[in-house]
């Protein structure tokens, strides 16, 4: 078999299997945590969005393990840039996004923090255990603050549009334990495929992992965020779409890149500042929208995307 095909099989192979892993997985531990009492708005914040984010996670863990830490942090620096300039540019040509949601409206500050301090952590190009550390260590306290504010409040009072959470999700315990180990299972095996077509594709057409990490990987890795997305601004919920976004964003940062560090020291290797600008710079447009209560109109949303594809353009060698 020609080894191309051979690599574009274990590229699309592994895609589908982190597509399919992921969605079995964010089911179960989602029917889970809501039969064990948890509130469905709480669910959402916590449980679906740390679910969406290991197809990401796997992936980077799976590099950082080979040493190839080009694909792992270009990865996540890759998705953030693809969620705020890609995604949401083409939900906003959609439908025009204005966000009511306070939680959604806090993230966005947090988000460009989180970003900010992600650029200082890569001065070096590298991270460390002790800086992975750090990162799930902010993420997990993150999460705790989402869950004491959404206790705070009503689900009436502060509820995301749009997010799809079973009010009566079924009593199925030992149905849900085994889509979660199914489910990561399938996680597993999409990552390790993924990432093995993606170094052979480096290798193959003679560019850096890092490129292929802030393209390939992080495209295919950022699906099932367009395809909620692209479905949330069909809908009009503008909050869903954006709330995404966002969060997919922080969790990339904190628990992907913390993950990944912690399992091994990272060294940015093809990754070079102006990836790092890029991503800050689209970060910091999405934040006088949100926060203001302004919409992210037709126009803006052709602004991301002239971003995005121009970026693109910069990055792929002629």
């Amino acid at each position: 078999m020609p080894e191309l095909l051979l690599i574009t099989l274990y590229i699309i192979g592994g895609l589908a299997l982190l597509y399919f892993g992921a969605d079995w997985l964010v089911k179960g531990a989602m029917t889970l945590a809501l039969n064990l009492g948890l509130s469905p708005l709480i669910v959402g914040l916590t449980v679906v969005a740390l679910g969406t984010s290991v197809p990401e996670a796997l992936v980077s863990v799976q590099a950082a393990i080979g040493h190839q830490g080009g694909i792992a942090i270009g990865n996540v620096v890759g998705s953030n840039i693809l969620n705020i300039a890609l995604i949401l540019g083409l939900s906003a040509l959609i439908t025009p996004l204005k966000v009511d949601s306070h939680l959604v409206k806090a993230d966005v500050p947090l988000l460009t923090g989180a970003t900010f301090m992600l650029v200082v952590l890569l001065e070096d190009f590298h991270i460390s255990r002790m800086e992975g550390t750090f990162l799930l260590l902010c993420i997990v306290g993150y999460i705790v603050g989402n869950i004491m504010t959404v206790k705070k409040t009503t689900p009436e009072e502060d509820k995301i549009e749009g997010m799809e959470i079973p009010e009566d999700p079924g009593n199925n315990f030992w149905r849900d334990i085994a889509l979660l180990i199914v489910g990561i299972i399938t996680l597993g095996f999409g990552a390790n495929f993924l990432v093995t077509g993606a170094v052979d594709l480096a290798r193959l057409w003679g560019l850096s992992e890092a490129l292929i990490g802030l393209t390939i990987v992080s495209i295919g890795t950022g699906t099932p965020e367009l395809a909620t997305a692209l479905m949330a601004a069909y809908r009009k919920s503008a909050d869903l779409a954006i709330g995404n976004a966002v969060g997919s964003n922080l969790f990339n940062i904190m628990f992907v890149l913390g993950l990944a560090g912690l399992v091994a020291p990272l060294d940015a290797i093809g990754i070079n500042s102006s990836d790092l600008y890029v991503m800050l710079a689209v970060t910091i447009l999405l934040l006088p929208t949100v926060w203001t209560g302004r919409i992210l109109d037709r126009k803006e949303g052709f602004l991301f995307l002239a971003i995005y594809f121009g970026y693109l353009y910069y990055l792929w060698p002629a």
